[in-house]
């Protein structure tokens, strides 16, 4: 992972990300165009494709969607706009006519070593849409999703509660894991 530059203007992302991996990264907040797409992965590679186009060296970027079933996937990749125009607020009082209130969080995190060798890994949350907006501990879309398995949003959760469900963490815990699987053992060297 020392070999990517975090591709951020997120101090938020930057924290979680350094926690998942464990270690300290570099970062750069370059201004990434936004691809207009409800499919979070199409962001997240547009992303990280410009990323490298500019900085010319390995990159890593995520993304985050935000999918609610009974709008067929709606906001998805879009949930920023939908935040800035609408908020929290607004999206629960469009969710009060919905009869299914199940929605996913999705967090894609993209790297690219050079101009073919991309990867991209996948973490999902599922949950519900709150009634209302409730905390004051998350960012964007978190006081208004429940992930299964809790009665509160991600926004009233201790960092420990919400590392616990994150999708984010998920999709780093697979980045990591394809990262050790490069890595020849300790014996696998030694027998060479």
């Amino acid at each position: 992972m020392h070999r990517f530059l975090f591709v951020t203007h997120s101090h938020n992302k930057l924290s979680e990300a350094e926690r998942f991996l464990d270690m300290k990264l570099q970062h750069y907040g370059l201004d990434l165009p936004e691809l207009q797409s409800v499919d979070v992965e199409e962001v997240a590679v547009h992303k990280v494709k410009y990323a490298y186009n500019v900085l010319q060296r390995p990159v890593m970027v995520d993304d985050t969607g935000l999918y609610v079933d009974a709008w067929n996937g709606l906001p998805g990749g879009l949930v920023k706009w939908f935040m800035q125009r609408v908020g929290d607020r607004g999206i629960c009082d469009m969710m009060q006519v919905a009869k299914e209130r199940t929605a996913r969080a999705k967090t894609v995190v993209a790297t690219i070593d050079d101009e073919v060798n991309l990867n991209i890994y996948v973490g999902t949350m599922e949950g519900t849409i709150a009634p209302e907006p409730a905390g004051e501990g998350g960012y964007s879309w978190e006081t208004i999703f429940i992930p299964n398995g809790s009665d509160r949003t991600v926004a009233q959760m201790t960092r420990e509660e919400k590392d616990h469900y994150s999708m984010r963490r998920v999709a780093f815990e697979a980045l990591i894991r394809r990262e050790e699987s490069m890595v020849p053992s300790v014996g696998a060297l030694l027998e060479r």
